[in-house]
């Protein structure tokens, strides 16, 4: 009996030591794990909370705060423009703010960012170079669509001053290209591309009518340009070149005119040119203007000549580039070998059925990128921002020989 008592009260005591042992283990998983997920969740739904009560506006405020070539809204149809104007540009993000009054917020740590031009000197009389106060949450930003040979403002005073940059290289924050290809059939930006995927079916492609329009050609070059001594010397190349065919050159550089806009000045590329020699004013990494954009709105074969890796920026087979060639004969050779092959030369035509060229819209880039949380809170800044500039960006000597 005393034998039986005794195991009943071992049992009890057991048990008593593993119901404490039970709510102990409880206790600990509730507090050490349970309780922090949910004040985890609670974190973040203040956090939405917060985000919520603050949304109130929404837009990203641009100011900018230097002139662009004398223009003080930067060309723009008015001094303040919002949403509206981004979603007329059919930017995927509108809203956004650019202005050049500088008394629209608060004050100018008010704003989001601050857009500077680079390429000419700070020299407004009325405005301080730079604001006396800035705020850490703010982007400066360095735009620029000149080459280095072409930058007037003085970089050297701009270490840790700039956040982002704008420009034409491929390997700025935001890109500002003179233009675009994009795919027909899918609409999807091809190029400007660091490894762009071209169609290549050029090899096969024929057309009866630019055929027949390549045949009634009768004049060999033309180049448009006023800007004569450039830094990339073109003036000599194309005196070197004007030895062995006719190179036509208009413009301030050269002895012929043709009014700017003039229907006819577009005309004749087509109907009586064979091609447009586009050569850049620097030979620099990812340097090209306008000149071979605007002539392949017509058919026409431009023929570049700057430091970029063209691939990057046009289709194959829809430009001649001069620095593929070892000297101005071997150059001069194949442009009349292709004026005596017809069915060749309309081959550099075969894209227009594939792609489009567009106007690049930098704006839409930038309000898009001030709104991705990931780009906008990552700290950065340019330590010296004319290194990255000038460093390795352009060369001196052509590779061709002339």
């Amino acid at each position: 009996m005393i034998r039986k008592i005794k195991r009943t009260r071992f049992v009890v005591y057991l048990s008593i030591i593993t119901l404490a042992v039970v709510l102990s283990v409880t206790f600990f998983i509730h507090t050490q794990c349970l309780r922090p997920s949910i004040s985890y969740y609670r974190i973040l739904e203040e956090h939405i909370e917060m985000e919520r009560a603050t949304a109130e506006d929404p837009r990203k405020y641009i100011l900018l705060y230097t002139h662009f070539f004398g223009n003080s809204n930067w060309y723009l149809q008015a001094e303040t423009v919002g949403p509206d104007y981004f979603r007329s540009i059919q930017c995927p993000v509108t809203d956004c703010v650019l202005t050049n009054n500088r008394e629209l917020l608060g004050g100018i740590t008010e704003y989001d960012a601050v857009l500077f031009h680079i390429a000419e000197a700070w020299t407004y009389a009325l405005f301080e170079k730079v604001p006396k106060v800035r705020s850490p949450r703010q982007i400066y930003i360095a735009a620029n669509m000149e080459s280095p040979a072409h930058t007037k403002h003085l970089l050297q005073g701009d270490h840790d001053f700039f956040n982002w940059t704008m420009t034409y290289r491929l390997d700025s924050d935001i890109i500002w290209n003179y233009n675009n290809f994009v795919e027909l059939e899918s609409g999807r930006l091809i190029a400007p591309n660091e490894s762009p995927l071209w169609r290549s079916n050029w090899h096969t492609y024929t057309n009866a009518t630019l055929l027949e329009l390549a045949t009634r050609k009768s004049k060999m070059g033309v180049q448009f340009v006023s800007h004569c001594g450039a830094f990339s010397r073109r003036d000599e190349l194309v005196q070197q070149i004007q030895q062995l065919m006719e190179v036509d050159v208009y413009g301030k550089c050269g002895t012929m005119e043709c009014p700017r806009g003039s229907p006819r000045c577009s005309q004749m590329l087509t109907d009586d040119y064979r091609f447009y020699f586009a050569f850049e004013n620097s030979l620099c990494q990812d340097y090209i203007t306008e000149k071979m954009y605007n002539s392949m709105e017509s058919y026409i074969i431009p023929v570049v000549f700057g430091g970029a890796d063209y691939a990057k920026f046009a289709p194959p087979r829809s430009y001649i580039d001069v620095q593929q060639f070892g000297t101005v004969p071997e150059l001069v050779a194949y442009l009349e070998w292709l004026a005596e092959n017809p069915s060749e030369y309309i081959k550099y035509f075969w894209w227009k059925e594939h792609y489009r060229i567009t106007g690049d819209q930098p704006f839409c880039q930038l309000c898009r990128k001030l709104h991705d949380v990931g780009a906008r809170e990552r700290i950065q800044y340019y330590k010296d921002i004319k290194r990255w500039w000038f460093d390795s960006a352009c060369q001196r000597e052509a590779k061709i020989r002339f």
